[in-house]
Parts: structure tokens; sequence; C-alpha cells
């Protein structure tokens, strides 16, 4: 037989739990699908060069708003890979962001790169988030 001691503890541990992840969820952000990501490249890209899961790096150039708020800071780390697609042709992908010090993945719509249009190191690209993800703030 528990007595009412316990039964008190009990329910100051589920009033605790409830309130951590009451917390941990007003303390962090959802991204949503569709959002998009400009960047610019850090080396240039082309689909002669690529190699099937090559990286490349980005910098954020424009903030990332979510209802309203800056969630992601111009200035951001970014990262993806190519992928080769039909002869000639090559699609690229961001994959990660970095955002105080913690990486986060993501996943991006591709976009295409042409054998004829390379991207330049410092190129503007725009990527749109195809899943959200949180990010902890």
């Amino acid at each position: 037989m528990r007595t009412p001691s316990r039964w008190f503890e009990v329910a100051a541990l589920i009033v605790s739990i409830s309130v951590c992840s009451t917390a941990t969820a007003a303390a962090s952000k959802s991204v949503p699908v569709m959002t998009a990501f400009t960047v610019m490249l850090d080396q240039a890209v082309s689909a002669k060069t690529a190699a099937n899961g090559a990286p490349f790096t980005a910098t954020l150039k424009q903030p990332v708003e979510v209802e309203g708020q800056i969630v992601i800071p111009a200035g951001a780390s970014a990262g993806g890979v190519m992928t080769k697609g039909a002869p000639g042709s090559a699609e690229m992908e961001l994959n990660s962001i970095f955002v105080n010090g913690k990486s986060y993945r993501i996943t991006t719509e591709p976009v295409t790169v042409g054998q004829k249009a390379p991207f330049p190191a410092g190129a503007t690209v725009t990527f749109h988030l195809m899943l959200s993800f949180n990010l902890a703030r």
C-alpha cells in the first residue's frame, strides 16, 4: 500500500516532467517545410567536375525567419552534397546548417547544376526545406 507521502512524490515527479517537456518545447522553434535558405557558395560547383557525394559548403546570405522572428542569422554555415544526374548534369542539396555552435541535419529540394551553367564561388543559390526540423533556441 502506498503512503500519502509517496503519492505526493510521484505526483511531483509527473508535474516536473510535464514542466520540463513544456519548457523544452518552448525552447525550440520548428522551421517549416518550404522555408527558403538563400546561401552564397564558398567554392565553385559544376556538373562537369562534380563527383557523386562530393561535399560543398556555403554561407547563409539572408537570415531565416519563422513567424517574424529570425531563427537562423545571416552568416551561418551550411553544407551539402552533389549527386550526379543525367549525363552533363548534377544536383546539389543542403544537408546541414550550423547555428550557435550546433549542427542540424536538414533536407532540401535539389537544385540542378547544368554542365553549361556552373555556379562560381560566391554565387547565390536558394534551397527550399523539404522536411521541417526543430531548432533549439
